[in-house]
C-alpha cells in the first residue's frame, strides 16, 4: 500500500489533546485541600482554600470511578452526578 507505514494513521486529536494538556492545571495547583468533609454515593468531598491570594473556601468533590466486577473504569461522570452537580450550581447562584 502505498503511504502505509505498517498500519500506522496520525492521530486527528493530536493537535487538540496537545492545546488542552498545555492549558489544563491540575485541582492541587489551584487549591490546597485543608481537610476531608464527607463521602457518598458518587465520591469523597473535600475542603479546600484557594491558592489565588484569596484565600476562599471550597467543597471539592473526587468522583468515585465506575466499578463493574473487579474491573475499575473511568468513563466519565454519571448522569445522575450531573444532576447532582447541576442542582448544587443552582442553588448557590440563587
Amino acid at each position: 500500500m502505498e503511504g502505509d507505514t505498517n498500519g500506522w494513521q496520525p492521530d486527528p486529536m493530536h493537535y487538540y489533546r496537545s492545546k488542552r494538556d498545555a492549558a489544563h492545571q491540575t485541582v492541587a495547583s489551584k487549591y490546597k485541600i485543608v481537610g476531608f468533609i464527607s463521602s457518598g454515593t458518587y465520591g469523597r468531598v473535600y475542603k479546600a482554600i484557594s491558592k489565588d491570594g484569596t484565600d476562599n473556601v471550597h467543597a471539592i468533590k473526587k468522583f468515585k470511578p465506575d466499578k463493574e466486577g473487579d474491573v475499575v473504569t473511568y468513563t466519565g461522570i454519571s448522569q445522575s452526578a450531573i444532576r447532582e452537580i447541576t442542582v448544587r450550581a443552582y442553588s448557590y447562584a440563587s
